[in-house]
């Protein structure tokens, strides 16, 4: 966790001192809204709707519009596999490269943009794991997403952005018990839409 918390910081530092970048942070939350868990053959799975909230922080070069925006986030999402609902806590920390499209005449009170970048997740928990003695569904204990964006920050100070999350390998792993050992019987990868609001001071 120190080591992307310095990544951020360093890349940060890289926009902001050479060109005197603008500073905001802010407060953000939103939606997941996830698709079942792919390639859990045999198996009934669906995704449900969770949510993420937490803290931001953006710097931007004025004059070009480029900018790095960085966030430390709690989210809560989950799937229904045979019946049972799994609920996955983590911080997940995703870090955008951003171009904000600032318009002469609207900039004041509409600037668009669009967004790019990795997300590290760091599972907390996950509810509800075990479907019954002999079958479990486990979300993985990090993992590593790509985010792609877009939206718009309204009046310098609330931000709405539509995002989708691509899983950048296997996300959890449904497993059976049989022979006195648990054996994962396949592995599976979650896509998800996220749509959020955030307030800059």
């Amino acid at each position: 966790m120190k080591k992307i918390f310095g990544f951020i910081f360093a890349l940060c530092l890289f926009v902001a001192i050479p060109a005197n970048a603008q500073f905001d942070f802010g407060i953000k939350a939103g939606t997941n809204l996830v698709g079942g868990p792919s390639d859990i053959k045999g198996v009934s799975s669906d995704g449900y709707t969770g949510f993420f909230a937490g803290a931001m922080a953006k710097f931007t070069l004025p004059i070009v519009g480029l900018g790095i925006e960085g966030d430390i986030l709690y989210s809560q999402s989950g799937a229904e596999v045979a019946g049972e609902k799994v609920k996955n806590h983590s911080i997940e920390v995703p870090i955008y490269l951003r171009y904000d499209l600032g318009l002469p005449v609207v900039s004041k009170v509409l600037v668009p943009f669009i967004a790019v970048g990795p997300q590290f997740g760091f599972k907390l928990s996950d509810d509800g794991s075990n479907l019954s003695d002999v079958a479990r569904f486990e979300y993985k204990k990090s993992q590593l997403s790509l985010n792609l964006g877009l939206g718009a920050v309204f009046f310098s100070h609330l931000q709405a952005h539509i995002n989708y999350n691509i899983a950048m390998g296997n996300t959890s792993e449904y497993s059976e018990f049989a022979g006195g050992a648990w054996n994962v019987m396949t592995k599976s990868k979650t896509n998800t839409w996220q749509v959020s609001v955030a307030y800059l001071f």
